[in-house]
């Protein structure tokens, strides 16, 4: 086997997704391949360029990308995990170079071929350090408590908090964003100052300082599994919105008495800015059913409800 022939087949590979409330970004289809030859890695976006035409283009260059001051392993890459890159990249549009840093969710990964490779390359356990396994606690318990005060009204207090959030963009100063998501996440969710500043700091060594105030929300209130995404089946085209008219093709909502189900009404009528546009955003979509996540945790239950709510 030659050079070339051993470094493509000892690689694994896994589909992504952004971590961001901006839909059409958030919606972008990606593909990533880790290759333990050298530890490094490398993303491409599929792209549809016309009917039944999809193109793999470059996303994230290949290299060796640190976590923590490490490169990235094996080990790091499983559903769920989350990959931290700056936004210098040569390939990433101008919208996500103006982020302060791109973080990418891995939404599937062959775990079969993780075992053999991990087998393969006698790639050794990375254990967490006390500091970050004190972070991973921390989040936990302050998680936790906040989904337990949200029980009852987590759909309607996401959908407040995610509109807080798009006010918070328009604000430059991050001093001013921190103060104001601050306020926000108190009051809303009884978040005590010193919860706050825990997670903020948490947040802030994760992401080496670049701090996104959707990302201190989403540690703080946590995020329902890739198992209960809907969204992206109702955008086809990955617009990141989707207009009333075309939500209604699929809904059935109306049809069940089962009062869960009937929250919906939350995000397709108390929304001053949908009545005039007449659409739906991503993250709006989204912090509805992260709401309904918190309200249902028995996942069983949750998706026969997306199934009753959706001819998808």
């Amino acid at each position: 086997m030659s050079l070339t022939e051993n470094i493509l087949s000892n690689k694994l590979c896994f589909q992504a997704r952004i971590l961001s409330r901006c839909g059409r970004e958030a919606c972008r289809k990606l593909i990533g391949f880790f290759f333990t030859c050298d530890q490094t890695l490398t993303v491409y976006e599929y792209r549809n360029f016309g009917k039944n035409r999809w193109n793999a283009l470059p996303f994230i260059t290949r290299g060796v990308y640190l976590n923590g001051g490490r490169p990235y392993c094996l080990q790091d890459i499983y559903q769920g995990a989350e990959l931290r890159f700056c936004t210098d990249g040569p390939h990433l549009p101008q919208s996500l170079r103006q982020q302060p840093c791109l973080t990418l969710r891995v939404t599937d990964v062959d775990d079969t071929a993780k075992r053999a490779l991990v087998t393969q390359s006698g790639e050794t356990l990375h254990r967490l350090s006390k500091e970050e396994l004190s972070d991973q606690n921390t989040l936990k318990e302050i998680q936790g408590a906040v989904r337990d005060r949200l029980k009852g009204h987590a759909v309607r207090t996401l959908i407040n908090l995610g509109r807080d959030l798009q006010t918070l963009h328009l604000k430059s100063d991050w001093i001013q964003q921190k103060e104001l998501l601050r306020r926000s996440l108190m009051e809303q969710l009884c978040l005590t100052q010193q919860d706050f500043e825990a997670v903020w700091r948490i947040v802030s060594r994760r992401a080496e300082g670049r701090v996104h105030p959707a990302d201190v929300m989403r540690a703080v209130t946590g995020e329902m599994s890739e198992n209960r995404k809907v969204y992206v089946k109702l955008d086809p085209n990955k617009t990141g919105s989707i207009f009333l008219s075309d939500t209604e093709k699929f809904y059935r909502g109306k049809q069940e008495s089962d009062a869960a189900l009937s929250k919906l009404s939350l995000l397709l009528t108390d929304n001053s800015i949908l009545v005039i546009t007449k659409t739906v955003s991503y993250a709006e979509f989204e912090d509805y059913y992260e709401g309904l996540s918190i309200e249902i945790p028995d996942d069983e239950e949750y998706i026969n409800n997306l199934r009753a709510t959706w001819s998808i």
